[in-house]
């Protein structure tokens, strides 16, 4: 989910979150002005963490998750609660969100339920270039999302199996496959947790959801058929790791490049695209 979230990490649509990790660094630096505000007594992490779900529960879908963040800072200051323990709040939230099974849930249930989504809703084009002149098979696609890549992979004949975290993004993702009178199987699930087995799948798609590891590029070996495709995008890591993860794999395609990604194509980042094939020498 990337295009959800899932173990989220680095993707474009984090920046729409990228106050979260500021507001971690504002733990940190107003530590005199915390102990100065003594009038406000500090909560547990996990009563910070309680408060949060609860307000976040309570407001309606926004498919800009940065508008909820700080819709949440500035209801802690209307509170008269002062900024440095506003800060160590927030941190708190940015700890626990992306690793909390609720936070996730809820945050990508309210983005994928708002009317202005923040990606585009059209396939990606590593997709579609990855399965050009390919014989259609099994399909995984980890973060499906609202199901752009897994609809369109079902409409060219892919057996697909896909999943999120986000009960709303798989809502709508098998409305948009009943639309396109197609049939995918979509799951409630996170990365950590989904069951990839072995030898099982003919083309695995990560796509917006965070950078890869050795850790996947292993896994995703031991789940693929022999000459099956992963196919990934997401923004760019610096050292280049998701590459050097796929080494063992066949590179058919790797770029590093500076575009308008998938997630807030507004902006203008460095992306990186890989296509990379177990083959069995």
């Amino acid at each position: 989910m990337r295009e959800s979230l899932i173990g989220m990490a680095r993707n474009p649509a984090a920046r729409d979150i990228i106050i979260l990790a500021q507001m971690k660094s504002l733990a940190l630096v107003p530590l005199c002005l915390y102990v100065l505000a003594f009038a406000q007594p500090s909560i547990s992490d996990e009563d910070v963490w309680k408060n949060f779900t609860a307000w976040l529960e309570r407001q309606a879908p926004n498919s800009k998750p940065n508008d909820l963040i700080i819709s949440y800072r500035e209801s802690l200051l209307k509170q008269g609660i002062a900024e440095g323990e506003t800060g160590r709040r927030m941190g708190v939230v940015s700890n626990f969100i992306f690793t909390r099974r609720k936070g996730v849930e809820l945050l990508w249930d309210k983005v994928y339920g708002g009317n202005n989504p923040i990606f585009i809703q059209s396939p990606s084009a590593v997709v579609m270039n990855a399965i050009e002149g390919r014989k259609s098979g099994k399909a995984l696609d980890v973060g499906m999302g609202q199901g752009r890549n897994a609809v369109y992979l079902a409409v060219r004949g892919w057996d697909v199996t896909g999943f999120d975290p986000s009960g709303e993004g798989i809502r709508i993702a098998r409305s948009n496959a009943d639309k396109a009178g197609v049939k995918i199987r979509a799951l409630v699930d996170r990365d950590d947790e989904f069951q990839y087995g072995e030898a099982q799948w003919d083309l695995i798609v990560i796509t917006y959801v965070r950078d890869l590891t050795t850790v996947d590029a292993q896994r995703f070996w031991k789940a693929l058929r022999p000459g099956g495709l992963v196919v990934y995008e997401n923004g760019a890591d610096e050292s280049n790791s998701v590459l050097r993860a796929f080494l063992g794999y066949e590179i058919i395609r790797f770029e590093d490049v500076q575009t308008n990604p998938e997630w807030n194509p507004d902006h203008w980042i460095r992306v990186q695209r890989l296509i990379a094939q177990k083959t069995i020498k």
